[in-house]
């Protein structure tokens, strides 16, 4: 039987950040089914991003369910207004990328970028926690997602080519990254068990007590409930680069608890109807007490 060691394997790590996207991917098909049929509801709507938010300070995928995901998936807007641009010469969001040469180029990849078995690509996560986790804290959690976007991939360029020595840049290398760090960041607050890679005994992750632990206990439940939904003022659309008409607006009250006491009363979410589906106007919500529930006693 492989004795279980306390020391860390780069290229496991690699591994192992591979598996954590690949786990964020199906979490994300199964949040896309669910935000369908919530989507239907204004209340419903509200509720599931304040609790995306608290669950584990996730406001990357809370944004799925909002405006800025309108004419297509969340990672697609990402693409469009943060990666591509730095991937393509005088790019534009409304452009197509069919045709056009960038950094993302095969003849870009260098000896490393080819043969890389995860170990680097790791490194590259790994290098790139702190810098997430600067930007979190600097930005409200992700409010200011425009900050955070373009100054993570700035820094993720530099990290990546000073890893893998030469200038391949792609949005893989963005999501991987990134998607890895949300995780990591996620499990400080929930907290998470030891693990072992199945074959080795090699320790790949080590047990973490979570912020959320600490403040309300290991068996802590975090709950949130839409209390009330009343109409709203229009936003302005233009906000967010669509064109679009919205039908009405609704202003939802949300409670948050936690271990069945209120800890926080009365969120309140705009969102708005554009057809039949609802979507949270993120620019007109406050979400400042949902990310500093992990600061509360």
């Amino acid at each position: 039987m492989a004795e279980n060691k306390k020391e860390f394997n780069t290229k496991l790590y690699g591994i192992f950040a591979i598996i954590i996207v690949a786990a964020a991917l199906v979490a994300l098909t199964l949040f896309a089914y669910t935000s369908r049929y919530t989507a239907l509801s204004p209340e419903k709507t509200a509720r599931l991003y304040v609790d995306t938010i608290v669950q584990s300070g996730d406001g990357y995928n809370a944004y799925k369910n909002s405006l800025l995901s309108y004419e297509g998936k969340f990672g697609d807007f990402i693409r469009k207004n943060y990666i591509y641009p730095e991937i393509y010469e005088n790019y534009k969001p409304s452009d197509s990328t069919k045709d056009l040469k960038g950094l993302n180029d095969k003849e870009l990849k260098g000896e490393k970028t080819l043969n890389d078995d995860g170990s680097l690509q790791g490194k590259v996560t790994e290098r790139m926690y702190d810098t997430f986790l600067e930007l979190v804290k600097a930005n409200n959690g992700f409010d200011n997602y425009d900050a955070i976007f373009r100054s993570y991939i700035t820094e993720l360029k530099k990290v990546r080519k000073e890893v893998f020595e030469d200038e391949y840049f792609d949005d893989e290398a963005f999501f991987t990254a990134f998607e890895a760090n949300l995780s990591k960041y996620a499990e400080s607050l929930t907290g998470c068990e030891d693990e072992f890679d199945k074959n080795t005994g090699v320790q790949t992750k080590e047990a973490v007590k979570g912020k959320y632990q600490e403040l309300f206990g290991d068996d802590y439940e975090i709950k949130t409930e839409a209390v009330s939904a009343e109409n709203a003022d229009i936003p302005d659309i233009d906000e967010y680069g669509i064109d679009v008409e919205i039908a009405e607006a609704k202003a939802v009250k949300v409670n948050v608890l936690v271990n069945g006491e209120t800890k926080l009363e009365g969120v309140e979410i705009t969102v708005v109807r554009i057809g039949h589906s609802w979507y949270v106007a993120t620019k007109s919500c406050d979400t400042a007490s949902l990310y500093a529930l992990s600061a509360s006693k």
